[in-house]
């Protein structure tokens, strides 16, 4: 690049120039990072910091990937999960780990060194505080945190010259108890397993980076995870939008539904899966009506369909209501039902498929025919007082199919 050249053009320009041509980071980066010499600049002390251990192109994305990352944290108003952000290791370590470990693994700890360590008092506001998102089904309680950086224990081996060749990066400590972590057997960047199974074969910041876009996308949005503990609130895993979800009216009720795979759970596949119901405006539709029974369809991998009936959902019967200034929620009726009225909250609850016959967790890609449909009856006004006949609102099809990378 002549110097002529550079004289010719603004510095802005040239940033970006020099990020392009020396750092391989793409225009979207550049713009998303908002400014191309901040860019720079922040991978100048970075650099200076890690004592050079890590390729500019991934100290770029980790940097930009971290910054969106906070920004939609933010914005979902998840202060918990932010304030237990922990800072980088020591510059000693990225001395010493240098060439021992992948630089995207260390560019992606370069910004933060997982989150703080719960204690046996931590209520269930911070439990749910996982950076990878959450979910609960019956009893099983799942939050994956980023496992706090234990820098002693890496330092030695490292300085026992041992080779680093896998790496536990988050935990839950629910049930069940999982664990996420990287394996560089197969992969120098390290493929990402959850337990036993592999969830991203391409490294931490390809995991990292389709996370953020699943938050910024809104597949993945705030909600109170367990339904009956109100201080829940966390990253719901089950898709909310996409493909992975479905959407159905019927007479003002909608009915939402999408399912997602517990890992190592066994040699066949098991889905929990989320139905979220409410009144949605609808000159036409009900303003007052029951829950009343359910009957579903699982079409499973191998062709077979598994077709169940019965009253309620989960033990329970809502009244759902819509009120004339606009007001929705339910009463929380039926025979697991508290008998509490919940204004501008959507009844929701989660249940599981059980084994699904035709899958096998040795190949998660295999899922492509597996499914759920069905209806709720409703009964218009309440099951003691009807005021009309019942009615039978639908549930769209939802798959049963896990995609990479997998949370």
């Amino acid at each position: 690049m002549s110097r002529g050249f550079l004289n010719s053009i603004d510095n802005e320009t040239c940033w970006k120039i020099l990020c392009r041509r020396d750092f391989e980071v793409d225009d979207e980066t550049l713009h998303n990072e908002g400014s191309a010499k901040k860019a720079y600049e922040k991978w100048s002390i970075f650099s200076s910091k890690t004592c050079s251990s890590i390729s500019s192109k991934d100290m770029i994305k980790a940097i930009n990937l971290w910054m969106r990352c906070k920004n939609t944290l933010q914005k979902m108003k998840f202060n918990r999960i932010l304030e237990s952000l922990q800072p980088p290791p020591s510059q000693e370590f990225f001395k010493r780990a240098k060439k021992k470990l992948p630089s995207s693994l260390l560019a992606f700890y370069a910004i933060h060194a997982g989150q703080s360590t719960m204690s046996l008092r931590s209520g269930d506001d911070e439990f749910f505080a996982g950076l990878f998102g959450s979910y609960s089904c019956y009893d099983q309680f799942y939050s994956m945190r980023l496992l706090a950086f234990d820098e002693g224990r890496l330092l030695s081996i490292i300085d026992d010259s041992l080779v680093v060749t896998n790496l536990v990066i988050g935990i839950n400590l629910g049930r069940p108890r999982t664990s996420l972590n990287l394996d560089f057997d197969s992969n120098p960047e390290g493929s990402v397993y959850m337990n036993n199974d592999l969830v991203c074969p391409d490294g931490i910041l390809s995991y990292f980076q389709t996370y953020v876009e699943r938050l910024e996308n809104n597949i993945y949005q705030p909600c109170v995870i367990n339904p009956e503990a109100s201080l829940s609130r966390g990253i719901c895993l089950f898709p909310e939008t996409g493909d992975m979800t479905s959407v159905a009216i019927t007479n003002g009720v909608e009915v939402r539904a999408s399912a997602r795979w517990f890992p190592g759970t066994g040699e066949g596949m098991n889905f929990g899966y989320s139905i979220r119901i409410r009144l949605v405006e609808n000159e036409e539709g009900e303003r007052l009506c029951q829950l009343v029974n359910r009957t579903w369809e699982f079409h499973h991998q191998d062709g077979t369909v598994l077709r169940v009936q019965g009253e309620g959902a989960v033990g329970k019967q809502p009244v759902l209501f819509r009120r004339p200034d606009g007001t929705t929620g339910f009463i929380d009726l039926g025979v697991a039902g508290n008998g509490g009225t919940y204004e501008n909250t959507i009844f929701a609850y989660q249940s599981q498929s059980g084994f699904v016959p035709g899958t096998s967790s040795n190949d998660v890609t295999k899922t492509l025919k597996a499914h759920i449909r069905g209806s709720f009856g409703f009964c218009p006004g309440t099951i003691d007082s009807p005021t009309g006949p019942i009615f039978q609102v639908a549930v769209a099809d939802f798959p049963l199919r896990v995609t990479l990378p997998f949370y």
